[in-house]
């Protein structure tokens, strides 16, 4: 395998170097020409296939319009200062708006809402329409359903310039400001060094050194509580402006707004919530097991991702990639083969370098292009269980990619399935694979602080946004905020982990709350929903895997709820999400027992 194949991003698959200015121009001429002659076709009684013609065009022109967008922002992630590429970000979001403006009164009436100068949509007609694109046919629907939360057409717009220029550039800001950090890391005793990015401030995180840990944790809180008042005015914003607009629409709290948009009923969240918060004594079980380990009276913050082996192992890229794909092959050919797709295409860029975003994700541009997975590989085992989890996602992409580009993604909890089951085949082909006890220990020992960090810490990110939405209703200040955070972490850790005061300022640091607020319950709903389609794999061998490729390639064009009754799964019941906490229970036996 070649090693730029898997280093850097070949881009010129979403729009040719040469060829954006011309797909740029091209796409607002089809703009101005086409949603006019969309208009005037539409009508409760226009025929079918007249119907099917104008959503097929509309999929193509969004289609032109996601690779426009998707450029700028990859480019950006490689290198935060690349001009061009914000200038070119900023063109694209103008034109997004001009055609949200544009098309606005047309989504209207498929709504079903009085638009002036057409008849009204009624419930037979758009029946006998919708039925026509079967792939389509759903999300229609919902978005029938969502009429009532939608606002006029001179509302949206002002709501639409309003995110242009207001919330989207204080996110910007935000940015902007963390990424001109430089950090200085001093370890008790040792010299003072600069380190110039996040990510690799945050792997010392996982140093087997102590002192290492807490002087990396104290240099990244203590550059957020310099900056504390500018991120608590951003937060602020963030969550009043999230907090109106859900108001306005009508509905009946914050965060019923994020599970109306991810198509998932307030109850099974709710459940989610519960019993996550409920079930947070098996990893503080896990923090007291860890704290004998590393031969303390009590686990400390600074420790809960402190390796407890006394040896290291490095896995270079190529090599990782070998054990991914090798375990990936074993459980599902198909699996494999879409891994191998995104790699030989060279759209996994894994450089660590100044000025790129830290951590990993993968981006899913269009149907007709193959993922793009950002990582920042280190060669540390644990970069190898983020690849299998980046892979994942390009994998579910791939599977749906039969869709229309506005059904090809699935809902927002279901998006993690394939990711967190990738990672789960990658752990255990690790843990197999391995005969050095001390390093099966640290596998281990890894895993679960992996799905505390993924299940039980973003679980609490979501009982904090809910207790912070209602605070800033009321009035509250960033040193009131930084307290409510300690309280938080505090029942979350529920006495088996010392919190030090450095800790107030964590929340300042997470950007999901600023950006996608409630966005962070997918995590935990995608990791335990995997743990149980795993659990049932292992119970049923081979047969099980055709049912989670029906999941995967369902995308967005299904209900999720109905998709998951498929194979057995009520997300609704409290039961369902009790059961997949026996996993972790059983590692932590095996754990215990080496």
């Amino acid at each position: 395998m070649q090693k730029n194949k898997i280093e850097k991003w070949n881009l010129e698959d979403i729009i040719a170097n040469d060829k954006w200015q011309e797909y740029f121009d091209g796409a607002k001429k089809e703009i101005d020409k086409k949603v006019p002659e969309w208009w005037v076709k539409m009508e409760p009684l226009m025929d079918t296939k007249v119907f099917q013609k104008i959503e097929e065009e509309m999929e193509e022109l969004g289609d032109k319009l996601r690779r426009l967008g998707s450029l700028p922002d990859l480019q950006l992630s490689l290198n935060s200062k690349n001009q061009e590429a914000t200038k070119t970000k900023s063109q694209v979001a103008d034109l997004f708006l001009d055609y949200n403006q544009k098309v606005r009164k047309i989504s209207h009436f498929l709504m079903g809402k009085k638009v002036p100068g057409k008849k009204r949509l009624d419930e037979k007609n758009a029946k006998r329409l919708f039925q026509s694109i079967m792939d389509l046919e759903y999300q229609l629907n919902y978005s029938r359903k969502a009429a009532k939360y939608v606002l006029s057409q001179k509302e949206e717009e002002v709501v639409d310039n309003k995110d242009v220029s207001g919330i989207t550039v204080l996110e910007d800001l935000r940015g902007i400001i963390e990424n001109e950090f430089t950090f200085r890391f001093k370890p008790v005793g040792k010299k003072e060094k600069i380190i110039k990015t996040q990510g690799e401030l945050l792997s010392y995180t996982h140093s087997p050194r102590k002192i290492e840990r807490e002087a990396a944790y104290r240099s990244l809180f203590k550059k957020q509580e310099e900056n504390i008042e500018k991120f608590f005015l951003i937060y602020q914003a963030a969550v009043k402006n999230w907090d109106y607009e859900a108001k306005i629409r009508g509905y009946t709290s914050p965060i019923n707004m994020r599970n109306f948009a991810n198509q998932i009923p307030d109850r099974a969240v709710e459940a989610l919530i519960s019993v996550c918060q409920k079930e947070r004594g098996i990893f503080g079980e896990y923090f007291k097991y860890k704290a004998k380990m590393l031969g303390v009276k009590k686990l400390n913050r600074f420790d809960i991702y402190a390796p407890i082996k006394s040896k290291d192992k490095k896995v270079d890229l190529e090599e990782g990639v070998e054990i991914v794909l090798s375990a990936m092959g074993q459980f599902c050919p198909g699996f494999k083969t879409r891994a191998e797709q995104i790699i030989k295409e060279s759209h996994i860029d894994s450089e660590v370098k100044n000025n790129k975003r830290s951590g990993a994700f993968c981006s899913t541009v269009s149907p007709k292009v193959t993922p793009y997975i950002l990582l920042n590989y280190d060669n540390k085992i644990r970069d190898v269980s983020t690849l299998a989890h980046e892979l994942g996602h390009g994998i579910h992409s791939l599977y749906s990619n039969s869709h229309y580009p506005s059904t090809q993604q699935a809902n927002l909890p279901l998006a993690e399935t394939a990711s967190t089951l990738a990672e789960m085949i990658v752990f255990e082909r690790l843990y197999n694979l391995e005969k050095d006890k001390d390093i099966k220990r640290s596998l281990l020992a890894d895993k679960i602080a992996d799905s505390y960090a993924t299940i039980l810490r973003q679980n609490y990110f979501i009982i904090f946004e809910k207790r912070a939405h209602e605070a800033v209703s009321r009035g509250i200040t960033a040193k009131e905020l930084g307290l409510m955070w300690l309280e938080t972490l505090r029942e979350q850790f529920d006495g088996s982990v010392e919190i030090d005061p450095i800790f107030q300022f964590e929340w300042s640091y997470i950007p999901h709350i600023v950006e996608s607020p409630f966005y962070c319950y997918a995590y935990n709903f995608g990791e335990l929903l995997s743990y149980s389609l795993y659990a049932q794999y292992k119970k049923e061998g081979n047969s099980f895997v055709p049912k989670i490729e029906t999941i995967l390639r369902s995308g967005g064009a299904e209900d999720p709820t109905e998709v998951l009754k498929k194979v057995g799964i009520d997300i609704t019941s409290s039961c369902f999400w009790e059961s997949s906490f026996d996993i972790i229970g059983g590692w932590q036996k095996i754990l215990m027992g080496l």
